[in-house]
């Protein structure tokens, strides 16, 4: 009787283990960083839904020689609860302010909550070879 009670017990804990396993790895803890393709949305940390309308991308590509740098801009709509906000930021410097204010950080206030929006990333970053690839956009949002 003791030995089926032992394997009792192992089929019972390893059973246990193998549930919380798979529970854990299909449901993701959320986070203040997300990486987005175009027209995809979602929900972060600070129950923000992010949303990604647009990616424009003038960067001067790697391996080229170009006049300016150019730059990366992410339109995207913020959401949380019935409060909703469009952001648009950018990477790289802004021509018209003389290459001194950053672009790539906003804060933005949803439901009475003050929130820091940061573009972290647009990738890939643009080579002759990722011409026509589908971008990501990483960003950020913290509750302030």
């Amino acid at each position: 009787m003791l030995p089926f009670a032992k394997r009792t017990a192992g089929f019972l804990i390893a059973g246990t283990a193998f549930f919380f396993a798979c529970q854990s790895a299909s449901t993701p803890a959320p986070t203040d960083y997300v990486s987005l393709k175009l027209n995809q949305s979602a929900r972060l940390a600070s129950d923000v839904v992010v949303r990604v309308d647009s990616i424009q991308d003038s960067r001067c590509p790697t391996g080229t020689t170009c006049i300016w740098a150019g730059q990366a801009w992410v339109n995207m709509l913020l959401s949380a609860g019935n409060d909703a906000s469009t952001v648009r930021l950018a990477l790289g410097p802004d021509a018209r302010e003389g290459y001194a204010k950053r672009l790539d950080s906003t804060n933005v206030s949803l439901n009475s909550k003050t929130y820091k929006v940061i573009l972290r990333e647009v990738n890939p970053y643009p080579t002759a070879s990722t011409v026509g690839e589908p971008q990501t956009a990483v960003i950020q949002v913290t509750k302030l």
